[in-house]
């Protein structure tokens, strides 16, 4: 007896297409993507993802935006009330603990690529550093550039910070966040005696 394939309709397909490319990222990494491979995951036509998306740089932007937009409600939803300085960076550690531990380890690979995704990463990235720059100017009364810089220093320390565990996610996120906080206080009381 041959098996019946039951039909998906459009918005349906279109997630089954993005889980594909994510198992692709997650097993082989971004450059690995492919219409195809896309199309092979599914067991459908290769042509079929061609339907909802133009390539596969539109496969992958779409899964970009789609994790990105889970990542920021859960950052949303992690972070306290009016949290002070040090509590979003606490908040913001165990975050991205909790994000490598979980399946959403595809958004740390999306967000790291160096290739296709790059400019979209980077843009990311420019956003966390506003956030963390205007935090560091209302706490900590930085100049703007020297805030900027620190928070850079932050949002690209996070791949640093990952690769540092060791079992104790509690001990090295207090000894992060007390090297961040002090970093900024350090920088306070240069830049006032300026």
């Amino acid at each position: 007896m041959k098996a019946v394939q039951k039909r998906v309709k459009g918005a349906e397909r279109r997630d089954l297409f993005l889980e594909a490319a994510a198992s692709i990222v997650l097993d082989q990494g971004v450059g690995a993507v492919t219409m195809e491979g896309v199309a092979q995951r599914c067991g459908v036509n290769k042509s079929l993802p061609y339907r909802y998306f133009a390539d596969r740089d539109a496969v992958l932007a779409a899964l970009f935006d789609r994790e990105h937009a889970r990542y920021a409600a859960w950052w949303a939803e992690a972070l306290p009330a009016d949290p002070t300085f040090e509590a979003a960076v606490r908040a913001a550690l165990r975050h991205w603990c909790a994000r490598a531990d979980d399946t959403q380890q595809l958004y740390f690979k999306l967000v790291t690529d160096n290739g296709r995704l790059r400019e979209r990463a980077r843009g990311i990235q420019e956003e966390n550093v506003r956030g963390w720059a205007a935090g560091l100017v209302r706490t900590y009364g930085l100049p703007p550039a020297v805030a900027r810089q620190y928070a850079w220093f932050m949002v690209t320390g996070v791949t640093g910070f990952l690769a540092a565990r060791d079992g104790d996610d509690d001990a090295l996120i207090d000894t992060v966040t007390i090297a961040v906080v002090a970093g900024a206080e350090a920088l306070k009381a240069r830049h006032a005696a300026a």
